[in-house]
């Protein structure tokens, strides 16, 4: 009798170890995977956030309807680098593209402007920013003086748009706005964006370099 009931008990004493051992190894794994996970979401949270840095956004409403939208990021030094650290990432350039990029960013830094933009109206033939008989303009005021812009349609793809831009959706046309300023003159203070026609006037300001 007094056999049977040691056996018993060094059967119970066995099954705990091995269950809290089994806790403890599925604790382990919780706690090697959770940084993992969370170190992807940083990343793209910090990478949002820096596009978010030089982005602003606005809308105008006629009574509870809105006659257009927009979001835009002016494509300064700091937001160059940034866009062009992720897709450097994502398509796993070689030295000489990366390096051929950043020249092609440094040359238009130091001849024109450029914004993108995130553009919506609810009325599609109204979506006519590159027509010649388009119904809106569009202005860049920095410095005390005003740029017109000329917009471009974006034929890119939507997933890229996204992953670089993360507040664009499918519903907006993407447009890059270009202004005749070297962006070197214009990131180094406040500048507005405008874009204005019969359906109202919004405009939004971006902040220096710092």
């Amino acid at each position: 009798m007094q056999t049977t009931l040691t056996v018993r008990l060094l059967f119970a004493t066995a099954l705990f170890s091995l269950s809290a051992l089994s806790c403890t190894s599925q604790q382990t794994m919780k706690e090697t995977a959770t940084p993992a996970e969370g170190t992807a979401v940083d990343i793209a949270k910090v990478y949002e956030q820096k596009i978010e840095a030089y982005s602003a956004g606005d809308t105008e409403y006629s009574g509870f309807y809105n006659n257009f939208e927009y979001k835009a990021t002016l494509k300064n030094t700091a937001i160059r680098e940034t866009l062009l650290a992720k897709r450097a990432s994502y398509y796993q350039w070689e030295p000489t593209k990366l390096d051929a990029e950043k020249a092609k960013d440094q040359q238009e830094l130091a001849s024109i402007t450029e914004t993108f933009v995130s553009f919506f109206t609810p009325d599609r033939n109204n979506d006519n920013l590159t027509d010649k008989k388009s119904i809106w303009r569009i202005y860049l005021d920095v410095g005390g003086r005003r740029y017109e812009g000329k917009p471009l349609k974006i034929r890119g793809n939507l997933a890229e748009l996204q992953s670089l831009y993360p507040y664009h959706t499918r519903w907006n046309t993407p447009y890059t706005f270009q202004f005749q300023v070297p962006t070197t003159a214009v990131e180094t203070q406040s500048s507005t964006l405008t874009i204005t026609g019969p359906l109202g006037t919004r405009s939004v300001t971006f902040k220096p370099v710092q």
